[in-house]
């Protein structure tokens, strides 16, 4: 018998909101997520707290685990099942594992759930041109790059590009 990863990626559950508010006070990877003021942990907490009551339908959130602890979050945002298609977003949060291949591991799983739980037939994000790591790793995945919106976003005094991936069912299926 074949022995099997560990799942990488599980719903997120409320106690793993505190963590992930830490994560939002953090200078870098606040400018990496667009975040421009960090909101109170009351006030992130209630954010999450209409997510948990399913007031949105549209989005699906998901804890990153390593070794039983969260060092991550990933999403499925924007899910328009009439057209086949969602963004997504990823953070991993803990820096000691940054650069170890977790956020690639999730996303293989995210695009898993997208595609073969969801029947979804693309997936897509939009990543800040300043942002080399986040670039590097979606075209080590085999995003397509369709273009990049330019000044899309203003923060932190300054208008920012962004560069728009996406991925199809097909191109997915063809790397498995």
């Amino acid at each position: 018998m074949m022995k099997r990863e560990p799942r990488r990626i599980r719903p997120i559950r409320r106690e793993d909101v505190p963590g992930m508010h830490v994560w939002e006070l953090d200078e870098e990877i606040a400018m990496a997520s667009g975040i421009t003021k960090p909101r109170s942990l009351e006030v992130f907490q209630t954010m999450y707290e209409k997510y948990f009551l399913k007031v949105n339908h549209s989005l699906q959130l998901y804890s990153i685990i390593l070794d039983g602890r969260v060092i991550g979050r990933a999403e499925l945002g924007l899910i328009d099942r009439e057209n086949g298609h969602a963004a997504f977003g990823i953070v991993i949060g803990e820096r000691t594992s940054w650069g170890n291949g977790y956020g690639k591991e999730a996303i293989l799983e995210l695009l898993g759930v997208a595609f073969e739980e969801l029947h979804l037939h693309k997936v897509y994000c939009e990543v800040y041109t300043f942002n080399e790591r986040s670039l590097n790793m979606m075209k080590s995945l085999r995003f397509r790059q369709d273009g990049i919106l330019r000044d899309h976003e203003f923060f932190h005094d300054a208008y920012h590009d962004l560069a728009v991936f996406s991925m199809m069912d097909t191109e997915f299926r063809a790397d498995l």
